[in-house]
């Protein structure tokens, strides 16, 4: 909800000060209540949110920072902000699906925590007994916010996310003319994937020098079927039609329309049979 509401700012015309400030304060989220207060200190004394990121990492995810760095150098930071109110938001919709899931359970454990040990309550031993159960309690608390933490961190790396903002990013820096190696860097930053990042500091300084879907072919998660498009977009100079485009199928899932990268579904022929004998010429059977 924090970006969208920057972004709804943001697109209304506000300067960044401006938008955060008449923005909600988030006092129930006290990480997000803590990010807007120094982004808001921040901006107040006009210092540029590559700064802010940098002076204060912890407060950001590293693709995060690298969409916010993104946005500003190339001039599309509406466009990151949207970006990062969408993964927000199916991040939290996945987290809601996650709770409602473990919630049943979870109480059943929570139950079996004070039922179990009940004996030892019955011959007397009391302190065991709270010791048991209240200790059963702390370890299922912990255990299930460990899980969200981790299926948190596990969503935001799944392979087609990675993708689709490696080449959203690319797509922003490219059109918004900046070079190459730059360009790739803050994609590359942007996708949050330290594979992809291995796979470009093996390149060096090639970088600048050669074309984009040479600097990506082998890497780890970028398909041919990506590099190919970049192949096309760096020889015409359309991204947005090409990696722009593969970015959304990512997004969206080729599950849901059917659509396959390497094979497009082909349309079924009707088999027709022979004519029974004596149909006039040119009929078929049904």
């Amino acid at each position: 909800e924090f970006y969208r509401q920057w972004f709804a700012g943001h697109h209304a015309g506000l300067m960044h000060h401006q938008a955060l400030e008449t923005m909600d304060t988030f006092d129930r989220a006290p990480t997000v209540r803590a990010l807007r207060l120094w982004l808001l200190a921040g901006t107040k004394r006009r210092a540029t949110l590559a700064q802010l990121v940098s002076q204060k990492p912890a407060l950001f995810l590293p693709f995060e920072a690298a969409l916010l760095k993104l946005g500003e150098e190339s001039g599309a930071l509406e466009n990151c902000l949207r970006l990062l109110a969408d993964y927000f938001a199916a991040e939290h919709r996945m987290i809601q699906w996650l709770k409602g899931k473990m919630s049943y359970p979870l109480f059943n454990l929570l139950a079996a925590s004070f039922i179990a040990p009940f004996p030892l309550l019955f011959f007397g031993h009391t302190a065991s007994y709270i010791a048991i159960s209240f200790g059963s309690v702390t370890a299922l608390l912990l255990a299930g916010g460990g899980m969200l933490k981790a299926a948190a961190a596990w969503y935001g790396q799944r392979p087609k996310l990675v993708l689709a903002r490696l080449l959203r990013a690319l797509t922003t820096a490219m059109e918004a003319g900046l070079s190459v190696d730059r360009a790739v860097t803050l994609a590359v930053d942007a996708s949050g994937s330290e594979a992809i990042k291995a796979h470009i500091r093996r390149q060096g300084k090639a970088v600048g020098r050669q074309p984009l879907g040479k600097t990506f072919d082998g890497c780890p998660i970028v398909p041919r079927q990506a590099v190919a498009a970049m192949n096309v977009a760096e020889a015409t100079g359309d991204y947005s039609s090409t990696l722009q485009k593969l970015a959304e199928l990512y997004d969206e899932g080729f599950s849901k329309s059917g659509t396959s990268l390497a094979f497009p579904p082909q349309p079924r022929r009707r088999r027709h049979r022979p004519p029974p004998s004596g149909a006039p010429p040119g009929t078929s059977s049904p």
